[in-house]
């Protein structure tokens, strides 16, 4: 357990008056944060260094958000050509590795370098929303294998001063019961999954309000809280926390609480929506990829890329603060895709694939039912193979290169996907 924060360092963790601050103050209190991060970041990550010069660029040319255009964006895809070319952090890393809290590894393979300067940022996001507060029961109902999403959010609730159960995904009457026996206040999951706990629950013949002690959920890594956040406010009375985060960069914007967009994370990064094929800034409400530029001292990205599409408003919020927020994601960019919480390079598929030559060709449709992602599975073959055996192959085998299962798996003849097919096709965002 980490060292738990007092109450009066929790309270000086947040100052809301730098998220209310009036515009002009904002963007000189942004641009001088800038300017000095980019300079760290020049002499102390050897990539970022390289992606200047190649640029033909002096960070002291910088002097403003809008000049970071002069500057490639780095992709996610980049990112893993930089950890292989230069393993683990392809020069990027500006502490020594030894001195890391957590090195988690997310699907690409791609390292991913965690200090506690994101734990700080966790613990100020909850500080900021009032929730969880200190001696809530939490149980944390994400994965804890690897990717950041279980670990991390324990490691934060143990500096707030939370109770956290590490239930991990799976088990959904046994998650019922420990919510039901333990008097859990909130569940910390993919909202997906939080209402397959609930459901279950409601099927087991519990009454959400009445027998549980729940008053708190999370949103984020799936489109889906856009669809369950009223279903959770207004059938079970739970306050949703909702933000914009990726394993690469943590979290990054967050709801101020009145579900209108997520506001750029001051504290934390710059963030610009830019055109994907020019790296130029949009204006408001267009398409754009999100990219990031940290104000790390640990890993200090400079423009990179999330592969995720959205737009922006700078229209002014209700809740008073100034910084811009994502309105909405739109979809994804690159070759990659986000599924289940998880993040898919295609490259991963093709190896799983490789591995299974029964299998002639291959697609990955992704559908919501309801309020899940599903993945099936269309997959040519010859006739006479044995199905049973070929579908547990092809389960073992996806689930140990990129950590998820199929759903569903249709066999076809050789013949039946066309000559031109996409190897994924999602379909949840039309």
């Amino acid at each position: 357990m980490l060292r738990r924060l007092s109450s009066r360092q929790l309270i000086v963790l947040y100052d809301e008056s730098k998220e209310k601050m009036p515009l002009p103050q904002r963007a000189e209190w942004l641009n001088q944060r800038l300017r000095k991060q980019l300079r760290f970041a020049y002499s102390h990550a050897p990539a970022v260094k390289k992606k200047f010069d190649h640029a033909g660029v002096s960070p002291r040319a910088i002097r403003g958000i809008g000049d970071l255009e002069r500057l490639p964006v780095t992709t996610k895809d980049d990112l893993v050509k930089l950890q292989q070319a230069d393993p683990p952090f392809g020069g990027l890393l500006a502490v020594p590795l030894n001195s890391l809290g957590r090195i988690y590894v997310s699907p690409g393979p791609i390292y991913d370098a965690w200090g506690a300067e994101r734990v700080t940022a966790a613990v100020r996001g909850f500080v900021r929303m009032g929730v969880p507060k200190p001696g809530d029961i939490v149980m944390v109902s994400t994965a804890y294998h690897m990717v950041p999403a279980g670990l991390f959010m324990t490691d934060a609730l143990d500096v707030l001063g939370c109770t956290v159960v590490p239930a991990g995904i799976g088990q959904t009457e046994l998650q019922v019961k420990i919510l039901h026996d333990l008097k859990a206040t909130a569940i910390f999951s993919f909202p997906s999954f939080t209402m397959t706990i609930l459901k279950k629950a409601e099927e087991m013949g519990y009454d959400i309000k009445r027998d549980f002690n729940l008053k708190f959920t999370t949103g984020g890594g799936e489109r889906h809280i856009q669809i369950l956040r009223k279903v959770f406010e207004d059938k079970y009375g739970l306050l949703v926390g909702d933000g914009y985060a990726t394993a690469d960069i943590g979290a990054v914007a967050y709801d101020c609480g009145l579900g209108q967009g997520y506001h750029y994370d001051d504290q934390e990064c710059i963030i610009e929506i830019v055109d994907p094929q020019t790296g130029k800034q949009v204006r408001p409400l267009e398409e754009g990829e999100i990219v990031v530029t940290l104000f790390s001292k640990v890993y200090p990205l400079v423009r990179f890329g999330t592969g995720d599409l959205a737009s922006y408003t700078d229209e002014p919020c209700p809740c008073g603060r100034t910084a811009p927020r994502i309105t909405r994601i739109l979809g994804m960019i690159g070759e990659h895709v986000r599924v289940k919480g998880m993040f898919v390079h295609m490259k991963e598929v093709d190896e799983a694939f490789s591995k299974l030559p029964e299998v002639l060709k291959y697609q990955l449709v992704l559908k919501l039912d309801g309020h899940k992602d599903q993945i099936t599975l269309n997959a040519e073959t010859e006739p006479g193979v044995d199905r049973k055996s070929l579908s547990q192959a092809i389960n073992q085998r996806c689930q140990e290169v990129f950590k998820l299962r199929m759903d569903t798996i249709e066999f076809l003849p050789r013949g039946t996907l066309p000559l031109e097919f996409k190897k994924v096709l999602d379909t949840r965002w039309t």
